[in-house]
């Protein structure tokens, strides 16, 4: 990915001129310090997912969520926005007990690293060997995207965070209500959505 922080400047702009988008926060952190690298890298036992050091090395952290005003699409609940919660590069590395996973007896999800937080209940994250990025329902399910953390972030930008979008690109979850309220709402609500990057990549 080229220069992260200028293309996450970009969207964050693309969405305050779009007249079909209320933008509600929009934060990107200061870079990651060197020593928080470092201590990243030796919580994932010496090597970090491709790309993911060069991320952030320029962004610290991202908040974004803003909400659509498409009268055709609106529900009136939580499926009206998007939100991208992309956490500081330490605590994707940390114990995450408590939340993937809580006791002995439940270790399933235990080596699950959450990166992007998008709803308290679900996130994108790294599973080792860490070479690509999953989508994770807090104790339910787990789906290897085989997409890379560049090719997340790449389609991340391009979906503004709409909601549950990384569903899309999950086989598991192709018929979905959330894929199919994404494939509807996005030509309208942004008119460069290119549908060719949302999809399950073939193995």
């Amino acid at each position: 990915m080229i220069a992260p922080r200028a293309r996450l400047a970009a969207m964050i702009e693309d969405l305050e001129r779009n007249p079909r988008v209320q933008l509600l926060e929009a934060t990107v952190a200061p870079p990651t310090p060197p020593s928080d690298i470092e201590l990243a890298v030796r919580l994932a036992h010496g090597r970090l997912p491709d790309g993911v050091e060069a991320f952030y090395r320029e962004v610290g952290a991202v908040r974004l969520r803003w909400r659509h005003t498409v009268p055709e699409f609106l529900h009136g609940d939580l499926s009206d926005q998007g939100l991208v919660n992309l956490l500081p590069l330490p605590e994707v590395f940390a114990d995450w007990h408590g939340v993937t996973w809580h006791s002995s007896q439940d270790q399933e999800y235990r080596p699950v690293k959450p990166f992007d937080m998008f709803v308290p209940e679900a996130c994108a994250a790294f599973v080792p060997p860490l070479d690509s990025v999953h989508y994770h329902y807090f104790g339910e399910e787990l789906y290897d995207t085989g997409y890379s953390f560049d090719a997340y972030l790449e389609r991340l930008l391009a979906s503004r965070g709409f909601w549950y979008w990384p569903q899309t690109l999950c086989q598991e979850l192709v018929e979905s209500t959330e894929v199919a309220a994404f494939r509807r709402a996005m030509p309208v609500i942004f008119p460069d959505h290119d549908d060719a990057l949302f999809r399950p990549l073939r193995r």
